[in-house]
């Protein structure tokens, strides 16, 4: 009788520990919708109830810190994140992200930095993470600290548009042209036509021109923009970048369209980087250069150019976009690969 009656007692807490997970993640529940509809206050009242039930819950921790986050009330995000991270539960990765984001923003960036690492070293193919360690180390002006965390986020997700701007920005500030165009072109492919398009590409072929001027006719000076951190092994396409640059003003070139020109550069460029990668080998050629160069190999380079200049909307560039429907789902199929 007395272990009939131990068995139905452990039921019944059983039971209502259960319940009480489920009215947990109900909770829960409400205030992620909630907050997807941008109604935070009612969002955070909901997690509020949940961490009523269980403080140590992480998921509500995590979702609270996160509203929090949202709505710029650092301090608060900071706390509750901080909290769920020592739960160790599912939700530590996202916590980190959110407590080290907010020691960013809050002025604390070298704890912010510390933050990412210690996340890093549990979750070192975070792209989120690194992501975030490069930003904060090239803010700090660390760019080779940058450079590396920005390369991990990019080998932890290639679609990430954001690690791929990052890296051309840091390679940009330690002056190494092709370093900073690569990314560029990954970036545009990943992304020709979003709101941050056009800035990129500006950044782009402002690059691509870069050291060149025309003083007459007869005259332009090329200045190949070696820098004493340029690396050497891109050294015959710095030079060819500028040699492109500066064949737009010669009289073969002179009937020839702004477009027609940048596909001749591009085409150009990978063939030399294609070329050079015999010799060569790591993340630059390994990653960027191997795909580039198959854009010439596949005869995609045409279509590509224009694809990456659609938030131009130039009419040359949608015309040609139109008239080429053919070659553009070529591309389209080339990119999925």
């Amino acid at each position: 009788m007395k272990n009939i009656f131990t068995l139905i007692l452990c039921l019944l807490i059983a039971s209502r520990l259960f319940g009480q997970v489920d009215k947990i993640n109900e909770l829960i529940s409400q205030g992620i919708e909630f907050h997807d509809q941008g109604k935070y206050d009612e969002a955070i009242s909901k997690y509020k109830a949940a961490l009523e039930l269980d403080k140590k819950s992480a998921f509500a921790n995590y979702e609270l810190s996160y509203t929090y986050f949202v709505t710029s009330q650092y301090d608060e995000a900071i706390k509750f994140s901080t909290i769920a991270i020592k739960q160790n539960s599912d939700h530590q990765h996202e916590s980190y992200v959110v407590l080290g984001s907010c020691l960013d923003m809050t002025g604390k960036p070298l704890k912010a930095i510390k933050t990412y690492e210690e996340g890093l070293s549990k979750f070192p193919n975070s792209n989120l993470l690194n992501y975030n360690l490069a930003l904060t180390c090239y803010n700090q002006k660390d760019y080779d600290k940058a450079e590396k965390a920005a390369i991990n986020a990019i080998q932890a997700k290639p679609t990430h548009g954001s690690s791929h701007i990052i890296l051309a920005a840091t390679m940009q500030e330690k002056g190494q042209r092709v370093k900073s165009i690569l990314p560029l072109y990954y970036f545009l492919m990943v992304e020709p036509d979003s709101k941050r398009s056009l800035i990129n590409y500006n950044s782009l072929r402002n690059q691509l021109g870069q050291g060149v001027e025309k003083k007459d006719d007869k005259n332009i000076n090329v200045n190949i923009p070696f820098s004493s951190s340029s690396s050497s092994e891109f050294g015959a396409a710095e030079m060819m970048i500028s040699l492109l640059a500066a064949s737009k003003h010669t009289e073969e070139n002179k009937n020839k369209n702004d477009m027609e020109l940048f596909v001749e550069t591009n085409r150009g460029i990978f063939s030399v980087l294609g070329e050079l990668k015999k010799d060569n080998t790591g993340f630059w050629w390994n990653f960027y250069v191997t795909r580039f160069y198959d854009l010439i190999q596949s005869d995609n380079y045409e279509a590509y150019s224009y694809f990456i200049s659609q938030s131009t909307n130039n009419e040359l560039v949608n015309n040609w976009i139109n008239e080429h429907s053919e070659e553009m789902q070529k591309l389209v199929e080339w990119i999925k690969k």
